[in-house]
């Protein structure tokens, strides 16, 4: 639903959606009802070490899942200098510092995800460096294999 009001708003864009779940056929079903099949395109399951690329063409990730965990792949698309859109489902919080390393969009809101878009595609791209440079120097610091040890061993120490 966001894409379609981003598309009404004129904003060129092709969006890949890498994947695959229960939501899958519903999802390109409506992808086709809301007349974006030039727009979007849907590649399924890609293996891990294959999705580099898809990071490296992109300019924006979203991941505005209506549940989720802690999400590795949003640390790999910031430490890759992406900007990054995801929901405030649980754990997707943790990823990001809302305004500073990327953007929290409240989830099931689909206009204020497509204004969100639409405002980081206006924005500067000095601005848009800044909040990349902060991602990977976030990610490089706080998730690197020594600190998730020590927070690890801290926890069991308790």
């Amino acid at each position: 639903e966001a894409m379609s009001l981003l598309k009404r708003k004129g904003l060129n864009f092709k969006y890949t959606i890498i994947g695959e779940g229960l939501e899958f056929e519903r999802l390109m079903v409506t992808c086709n009802q809301l007349d974006l099949s030039r727009n979007i395109r849907f590649l399924g399951h890609v293996e891990h070490n294959k999705l580099n690329p898809f990071y490296s063409n992109a300019d924006i990730y979203l991941q505005y899942s209506i549940q989720e965990g802690f999400c590795n792949s949003v640390l790999e698309a910031q430490s890759m200098g992406l900007i990054c859109v995801a929901s405030d489902a649980e754990g997707l919080k943790e990823n990001i510092i809302d305004g500073k390393t990327g953007y929290i969009v409240e989830k099931r809101n689909p206009s204020k995800l497509a204004n969100k878009i639409y405002d980081i595609t206006a924005q500067k791209n000095s601005a848009l460096e800044e909040i990349r440079l902060r991602a990977i120097s976030r990610v490089k610091k706080k998730f690197n294999l020594e600190s998730q040890s020590d927070l690890f061993n801290k926890f069991y120490k308790k």
